[in-house]
């Protein structure tokens, strides 16, 4: 840090990041468990999971693929599965798992500084003697925001998504004012990455270039600063075209497959209607917040506040335009969080100035003899900005105060133990069916079939269900959830192993009666091919 920062600014900050370390590893640590084999395991959310998956098969010579030989892009996160394929190259698959929720706590920490610095730029004209407070208000914010922290330690691509969000807001802060060619080039990496990190940042970028664009235009030499901005849209292009190619030449499609199987064969007015049940909750926890920094906005009109709000307003619409999502721990909307908390500070502290020149305020606080003056503005700022935050997320409060176990961590060790048991009693040969496409697959290390169809061209060119029997969170039909077959999947490939035999629609469980064993073996139950080859019958005490 530059000598700006006081050594004690410096002291609470590195306070905070410690706490948010200690926090995190514990969190960390209750994600893991003991399976049946009597080792701990580690493991992400099944979705990160899938991407695991790619990138150890990626790693270990066997292609960016979910089974070998079968090239379909069931991820959307290309650079993250690279950065997971470079762990699971080094580590074992805990390990690898592991190393890659460090990795969500160090972005996490990462996207907490550059969110001191954008708060500090926008802020720092009008706050000047509340600097520190500012920069270290924004900077606990940012860690403070559950659902971000959440994701980003269980693996998902979130982190990345932020801390390049952030870093191309904090770029776009700078540019106008030093428009360089290296600082073009800067601008557009940063949201290059973001695209690669997930192709649907690009709602982000759009924003920004506009908003970049915009401030060029006030300055007098337009033609030279644009064509130096040029260079930014020209690296982000690269990027984008890059990876198109790519696409086409390894996997022969120009979009993912969990493209087609989340945004086709639903209405449109459907996916939408689903899309705003589904923010509806989010609104309304983050209504205060968002009252505030949109009355702040039309009160004290700014291009940079107004950016902040279109870009966490863009991640509310695309939630709503892709239906919603599976889980409601706002996943999308997470990555622009710390900039609506960036706006809320610089909302309280307007407020504040409107507030002190009450003739109440003033005779009753800052004349105060008990009350000193200079204590005011910070402690005003400090408990409102902190208490708007943790209020924006109470649902969360029991998993942050880990009274309760992170999300889905029963499931993961269900899932592990039941990989544990696919290896101990299936050969290599085995076929396993799964809804869960992500830890099963991953730790058991046999040829999959997803019932679902993130890494099944088949399953996702399907109609979506909206029959409302797949349904959950206020949605009509769950995206990346309401496409299936299970005479397909089941009767036609016929899987050594299934995970379940009814979803949504179907029910093949008395069909399953003459075709699976239901075996119970170490507290779990499980459903195997009668009279399979693929199975160690002896193992289970069957001859």
């Amino acid at each position: 840090m530059g000598n700006k920062y006081s050594r004690l600014e410096k002291t609470i900050l590195g306070m905070i990041a410690v706490g948010f370390i200690a926090w995190s590893s514990i969190f960390i640590y209750s994600s893991s468990f003991i399976a049946i084999d009597g080792n701990r395991y580690f493991a992400l959310f099944d979705d990160a999971m899938i991407s695991m998956r790619y990138a150890w098969n990626f790693a270990h010579g066997l292609g960016l693929v979910w089974n070998p030989g079968e090239y379909i892009e069931g991820y959307t996160n290309l650079l993250m599965t690279l950065v997971m394929s470079l762990a699971a190259r080094i580590f074992d698959k805990s390990t690898a798992a592991l190393s890659i929720q460090i990795l969500g706590g160090a972005l996490l920490l990462g996207n907490a500084y550059v969110s001191m610095l954008i708060g500090d730029n926008l802020m720092k004209d009008k706050v000047a003697p509340y600097s520190s407070i500012v920069r270290i208000i924004c900077f606990t914010a940012a860690l403070l925001y559950y659902p971000l922290a959440y994701w980003s330690l269980m693996g998902m691509e979130t982190g990345f998504v932020a801390l390049f969000l952030s870093l191309a807001v904090l770029s776009s802060q700078k540019f106008p004012k030093t428009p360089t060619k290296s600082s073009a080039i800067l601008l557009g990496l940063w949201m290059g990455f973001a695209f690669l990190t997930r192709n649907d940042s690009s709602i982000f970028a759009i924003l920004i270039f506009i908003f970049v664009f915009y401030d060029l235009f006030k300055l007098q030499n337009l033609k030279q600063v644009a064509g130096t901005l040029l260079w930014a849209v020209c690296v982000y292009a690269l990027f984008i075209f890059a990876q198109i190619v790519f696409r086409w030449f390894y996997y022969g499609e120009l979009v993912p497959n969990t493209y087609i199987l989340k945004l086709s064969g639903l209405p449109i007015l459907f996916r939408i209607r689903d899309g705003v049940r589904f923010v509806i909750p989010f609104l309304i926890s983050n209504l205060l917040i968002l009252a505030i920094v949109i009355a702040d906005l039309v009160f004290d009109f700014r291009r940079t506040t107004l950016l902040f709000l279109s870009l966490t307003l863009m991640a509310i619409g695309y939630q709503i335009w892709i239906g919603g999502d599976p889980w409601n721990y706002w996943r999308i909307m997470a990555p622009a969080m710390p900039l609506l908390f960036i706006l809320f500070v610089n909302a309280l502290f307007n407020l504040f100035r409107a507030v002190a020149c009450s003739m109440l305020f003033h005779e009753y606080v800052l004349r105060n003899p008990i009350f000193p003056r200079q204590w005011a503005v910070p402690l005003f700022v400090i408990f409102f900005a902190l208490a708007g935050v943790l209020f924006s997320q109470v649902r969360f409060s029991r998993e942050i105060l880990f009274l309760d176990k992170p999300y889905q961590v029963e499931a993961n060790r269900m899932n592990v133990n039941v990989s544990i048991a696919l290896r101990e009693l299936t050969s290599e040969n085995a076929t396993i069916g799964v809804f869960w496409a992500g830890a099963i697959p991953y730790y058991a290390e046999r040829k999959a079939i997803d019932f679902l169809g993130k890494s099944d061209k088949y399953i996702s060119h399907l109609p979506a269900d909206t029959s409302g029997l797949v349904a959950w969170s206020g949605m009509k039909s769950v995206p990346g959830h309401n496409k299936y077959d299970l005479d397909y999947s089941i009767k036609a490939l016929m899987p050594t192993y299934v995970q379940h035999l009814a979803w949504g629609k179907q029910d093949l469980r008395e069909w399953g009666r003459t075709t699976y064993s239901v075996i119970e073996y170490k507290g779990l139950t499980l459903f195997l091919a009668k009279n399979s080859a693929d199975v160690y019958w002896e193992r289970l005490g069957v001859p």
